[in-house]
């Protein structure tokens, strides 16, 4: 059975009311003529039209920026039975959606920032195939209670060579672990560690339909960045394998997950963001759809048919989502998203 644009249009469309209706203030003012006449801009929506890999686009931008915090009390999309799947689980399953977050001692809201939304429809022929809701850079806090999640999801783990040592539990006949352990709680305990994460299942392989863990695929390696050539030689000689490196564990359930700040975080505030994610989107598609990048016009993101959630890396091969390795082993506490008292189903 295929999953339908039925259910999938008025969703995204509950989504999109959501997001527009939570912004923007503006008063009329009056301009004078020589005021005017250095004025210029374009239209507040323009449409666009794109044609790849046998589909047809059409691309309605809104050229505005969206402030906003919203509570959603279950976001489900594409819930159909799916070849290899539990039977009863959605694409995308989320309790307690939230974007924002809220002091509830203060009253003040901390919204999710949106720039540049759009939304766009894939044609194969005279047939709809395809929804994106889009956002040309987003910043903010997203929360959930997350069951599982359909797409691309990119993170950066980072964290002290100190604290990563702290985390294996080698086997006393391990001399190599031990070894190790000894190097990165030692001479590399100052170092700044980090790895890529991304959906996976709990072998290590990259999972995108109805992921429950996220984490280190097989094969991926810890770096240094700041470090040497030779340090980095090093740590090349280890790689996670089946969830594992170097007895530590490298994926962790999504329901550990609270919050994921989406965009990088102020080090000395953790309600300031000092840069936005980019690329990211939420599509619902009837078959595989190709959409196109939107920071790299001749690269495109393989969506799977059904729902479809997309919070890539950026241009520069940064992730979207930075968590420390601390908060990767321990979960992310949910921030608070409900004025009144609940942190969550307000």
């Amino acid at each position: 059975m295929r999953p339908t644009l039925a259910v999938a249009k008025s969703a995204l469309a509950l989504i999109c009311a959501g997001l527009i209706s939570a912004t923007a203030q503006a008063g009329m003012v009056e301009l004078a003529d020589d005021e005017l006449s250095e004025v210029t801009g374009q239209a507040f929506i323009n449409l666009t039209t794109d044609s790849a890999n046998g589909i047809d686009f059409t691309r309605i931008n809104f050229g505005m920026d969206i402030a906003t915090q919203l509570n959603i009390k279950k976001l489900q999309l594409g819930l159909y039975p799916k070849a290899g799947e539990a039977a009863n689980t959605a694409d995308i399953d989320i309790n307690n959606f939230a974007l924002g977050s809220v002091n509830d001692a203060t009253g003040q809201v901390n919204p999710f920032l949106i720039k540049n939304p759009f939304l766009e429809l894939a044609y194969s022929g005279n047939k709809v195939v395809g929804i994106r809701l889009g956002f040309s850079e987003a910043q903010g806090y997203l929360s959930g209670d997350i069951n599982r999640v359909t797409g691309n999801i990119a993170v950066d783990l980072y964290g002290k060579g100190s604290y990563l040592a702290t985390q294996m539990s080698c086997a006393w006949y391990d001399i190599i672990c031990a070894g190790a352990k000894g190097l990165v709680g030692g001479a590399y305990g100052n170092s700044n560690f980090s790895a890529q994460a991304q959906l996976v299942n709990g072998g290590g392989d990259p999972d995108p339909s109805r992921a429950t863990m996220i984490g280190m695929v097989d094969g991926q390696k810890l770096s240094i960045p700041s470090g040497s050539g030779f340090d980095n030689f090093l740590l090349s000689l280890f790689s996670s394998s089946n969830c594992e490196l170097l007895s530590t564990t490298t994926c962790f359930p999504l329901a550990n997950y609270g919050s994921f700040p989406i965009g990088q975080l102020d080090a000395n505030n953790n309600q300031q963001f000092v840069s936005a994610a980019k690329g990211v989107f939420l599509s619902i598609q009837s078959q595989n759809v190709q959409w196109r990048d939107q920071q790299d016009a001749g690269k495109f993101i393989s969506a799977l048919a059904g729902a479809f959630m997309n919070i890539p890396r950026n241009a520069d091969g940064s992730a979207a989502i930075n968590t420390s390795f601390q908060e990767a082993f321990n979960g992310i506490p949910r921030q608070d998203t409900c004025l009144g008292g609940a942190d969550r189903g307000c």
